[in-house]
C-alpha cells in the first residue's frame, strides 16, 4: 500500500556513506513509522527472552560452521514489522564488530547481523540487541541480509526466529548527552541551561568512521538511518564534526567535572579540540553515560596517531592506575565504548532514566 515506505527497498544498496555503510545491507521495516512502545500484541506477545530461553539450545543444532562460545535464543515476532536493518558482518569490522575477531567475522560468513534497531520496535521488545546474528526464520536457514528481509515480511504471524549471540563484544559508541559547541571556551559553561540536548554517534552505520553526528533525539537519528538506506534525503538536523586532526583536552587526566546547584550530581564532560573550529564540549550527568561517546572519539584519535606513527601524550590516554571507568583500566587506552552484544542498550536506558530522575 502506499504507507509501505520501503516496498520494494529490501537489499537496495545504501548511496556511499562510507565503509560502514554497507551496500548490501537490508532491512526489515515494512514503514518509515518506529512501531508504537503500546502496540498490544507486540509487549503482551513478544516480551524480553528469560534467562532461560537465552541459554545456548538444548535441541541439537547443526550449525557447525557458527564459531564457538556463543549462544541461541528464540524470538516471535507478532507485527507486521520487526524495526531492525541487517548487514553482513564484513561490513561491520568499522563499527559494531571492530573489536571482534576475524576467525569470528569470517565464520558468520554473509549472515545478517542486526545492525540497526528502531525504538519501539518489536525486535526491542523481543530482547533482539546489535551484534545479534539472525540464523532461521519460520524453521528457515537465511543466508543472507536480503533474505531475511523477505521471509520476515512474506513469513506468518506470529513469526518464529533463532538468533545467535556470538561470542563477542560489541562497540557502540552512541548516546544522550548535553553539549555545547558554539563558542570559543574551552571551559563547561557558567549555567546548565548553555548545554543543549543532542544525541551524538561516532562513526556508526551511515557515517565514515571519524565523524562525529549530533542529532535532536535518537527518534531522528532513527529516521536519518532509514531515509540514508532508502537512498532518501534525510529530513532531520544533523550537526557534523570531524575528528580529523581533533585532540580531546587533557584527556590523561579523565573527564572533567562541573557542579550546577540546581543539579543533584556534578556533570562529567570532555572537551574536543577540533582543527580549525570551536572547541566540543559533551557532558553526561555520570561516567557510565559518557563513556561510550568518549572511548569512540578516543578510538578515532588512537587509530590517526597509529596511522601517523606519532603518539602524544594529549589523546594517546595512557592506562591510568585511576581509570574514571573501572574495571576497564587494563584496557583503558585502547578498549572502545564496549558492550557485551545484549547490554549495552539496557545500560544506556538505566543511565538516561537515572538522569531524567536527577533532573
Amino acid at each position: 500500500g502506499g504507507g509501505d515506505f520501503f516496498g520494494d527497498m529490501f537489499g537496495a544498496p545504501v548511496p556511499d556513506a562510507g565503509p560502514a555503510a554497507a551496500a548490501t545491507g537490508a532491512v526489515a521495516l515494512a514503514s518509515s513509522a518506529p512501531a508504537p512502545v503500546n502496540e498490544g500484541a507486540m509487549s503482551r506477545a513478544a516480551p524480553a527472552p528469560s534467562a532461560e530461553e537465552k541459554k545456548p539450545p538444548r535441541h541439537a543444532h547443526k550449525e557447525g560452521d557458527l564459531p564457538p562460545g556463543g549462544e541461541w535464543y528464540d524470538a516471535r515476532i507478532f507485527t507486521p514489522t520487526l524495526g531492525v536493518m541487517f548487514f553482513k558482518p564484513q561490513e561491520l569490522t568499522d563499527s559494531l564488530f571492530l573489536q571482534t575477531d576475524r576467525e569470528i567475522v569470517d565464520a558468520l560468513d554473509e549472515r545478517p547481523v542486526v545492525a540497526f534497531i528502531v525504538e519501539g520496535s518489536s525486535a526491542r521488545s523481543a530482547g533482539v540487541e546489535l551484534g545479534h546474528v539472525l540464523l532461521k526464520v519460520n524453521g528457515i536457514d537465511v543466508k543472507n541480509p536480503k533474505e531475511a528481509s523477505r521471509l520476515i515480511k512474506e513469513g506468518p504471524r506470529p513469526l518464529p526466529l533463532l538468533f545467535y549471540v556470538p561470542d563477542t563484544q560489541v562497540v557502540v559508541a552512541e548516546g544522550e548527552h548535553m553539549v555545547k559547541y558554539d563558542t570559543r571556551d574551552t571551559g563547561a559553561p557558567n549555567s546548565a541551561k548553555d548545554w543543549k540536548p543532542k544525541y551524538v554517534v561516532i562513526g556508526g552505520i551511515i557515517a565514515q568512521p571519524w565523524m562525529m553526528n549530533m542529532y535532536r533525539s535518537k527518534s531522528e537519528y532513527d529516521i536519518a538511518v532509514i531515509e540514508t538506506q532508502a537512498r532518501r534525503p534525510i529530513s532531520v538536523k544533523v550537526k557534523q564534526f570531524s575528528l580529523q586532526g581533533a585532540r580531546i583536552q587533557n584527556d590523561w587526566q579523565g573527564p572533567q567535572m562541573v557542579k550546577y546547584k540546581n543539579k543533584l550530581h556534578p556533570w562529567k564532560y570532555i572537551v574536543v579540540l577540533p582543527v580549525a573550529r570551536n572547541p566540543i564540549k559533551i557532558s553526561s550527568p555520570n561516567l557510565s553515560q559518557l563513556k561510550p561517546v568518549h572511548e569512540g572519539i578516543r578510538r578515532v584519535l588512537m587509530a590517526q596517531q597509529r596511522d601517523r606513527g606519532n603518539p602524544t601524550p594529549h589523546t594517546a590516554a595512557p592506562v591510568r592506575s585511576a581509570d574514571p571507568y573501572g574495571r576497564g583500566a587494563e584496557r583503558g587506552h585502547h578498549g572502545g565504548a564496549e558492550a557485551r552484544a545484549g547490554n549495552f542498550n539496557q545500560g544506556q536506558a538505566e543511565a538516561t532514566g537515572r538522569r531524567r530522575r536527577e533532573e
